[in-house]
């Protein structure tokens, strides 16, 4: 009978091995063996009910469209998923542009794509750049949408955000659907300097979103900052930040998105300093312009002091304190009444008492 239970549990230690499930233990009676199939009867159900409750929606953890997105996310995205397509690239180069030089010396025909002054070993760099503003915005790009998405529902406090609709106005759009302003000129480029003024920036762009929704100082926001992208590609293709961008270790593409946030901020300040309207758009876009042509480092400068003098108005240590002696106030409450109190005499310690009297002089 021993050598028979062991065969039988070796032949279970098998079954197991296999794959297949253990035998349930035998029950001392047929009540036990029907509670258990309760218990279990009971887990199932419950496990059906939960499933169904979950059925047809997106859980909020699997919604990536639903969590912010960070500048290092976005660097991430650029390194591992962003590949250059090169026929976009050659048909870029295949535009030639008609450069002058001084007065007396003939002008010549250079491909678009070189850029005087340029250190050699930025040409990737500047190809990354390149690529992207011929790359159109995409709603089906994750990244694209959640670039914008982020921008928008951190500026504007809205927590829904859909992809067509009126709400784009309120940013700066023109129309309903953004790519149509996006991809007009720049393309990704766009939301891509505008992404970056966000994450580094994000007080004076929350100044500057609300300034452009006062009554009198009103103006596009989304429009101006595809402008400012266009301006700073441009002069960056005529070779005015070839100096910048050699003497910095971090590349083109952060050059660009720095003389972009100088730009941007040049053009808020002066908005808001000078009182300006709408009608003062195009004066304010040539006061960049000149800016950018002659000497983009002070847009740069510019901004880094707009960031410290914000920072020093937030500083709580410049506020001071005044202890108030509110003792000087008594006179004239009692003038005020007519009469002026006489100082109060000091108070006098009590006598000593006789019988005491001795023993204090003694000491």
């Amino acid at each position: 009978q021993q050598q028979q239970q062991q065969q039988q549990q070796q032949q279970q230690q098998e079954q197991f091995s296999a794959g297949a499930l253990p035998p349930l233990p035998a029950p001392e009676d047929e009540a036990a063996l029907e509670e258990e199939w309760n218990v279990i009867e009971a887990q199932t159900q419950e496990m059906r009910i939960r499933e169904g409750q979950d059925r047809g929606r997106i859980r909020a953890q699997e919604d990536i469209l639903s969590k912010p997105l960070s500048w290092p996310e976005v660097q991430q995205w650029l390194l591992r998923e962003v590949v250059i397509d090169q026929s976009v690239l050659e048909n870029l180069r295949k535009e030639e542009v008609f450069e002058t030089g001084c007065i007396t010396c003939i002008g010549r025909r250079r491909s678009l794509l070189d850029v005087p002054g340029l250190d050699r070993k930025l040409a990737k760099d500047k190809d990354l750049v390149m690529y992207l503003q011929a790359t159109n915005f995409d709603f089906n790009q994750i990244t694209h949408f959640r670039m914008l998405k982020t921008t928008y529902m951190k500026l504007t406090r809205n927590k829904v955000c859909p992809s067509i609709g009126g709400h784009w106005e309120v940013l700066g759009f023109q129309h309903t659907d953004p790519r149509t302003d996006l991809n007009r000129s720049g393309g990704i480029l766009n939301v891509l300097h505008l992404f970056y003024f966000f994450t580094h920036h994000f007080d004076i762009l929350k100044s500057a979103y609300l300034l452009a929704q006062d009554v009198e100082q009103n103006f596009p926001l989304a429009c101006i900052s595809i402008n400012m992208t266009r301006m700073v590609l441009d002069f960056l293709l005529q070779g005015k930040l070839s100096s910048l961008c050699n003497g910095s270790d971090k590349g083109v593409l952060d050059t660009t998105c720095r003389v972009y946030s100088g730009a941007f901020y040049h053009f808020y300040s002066r908005w808001r300093a000078l009182k300006r309207t709408i009608r003062d758009t195009e004066v304010t876009f040539n006061e960049v312009r000149k800016l950018l042509e002659k000497s983009p480092k002070k847009l740069v400068e510019g901004l880094a002091k707009g960031v410290e003098e914000m920072k020093a108005k937030s500083d709580p240590s410049r506020f001071e304190f005044t202890d108030l002696d509110f003792s000087s106030r008594a006179p004239a409450a009692a003038a005020a009444g007519g009469a002026a109190a006489a100082p109060k005499a000091a108070p006098t310690l009590p006598s000593v008492p006789r019988r005491l009297r001795n023993y204090h002089e003694g000491q």
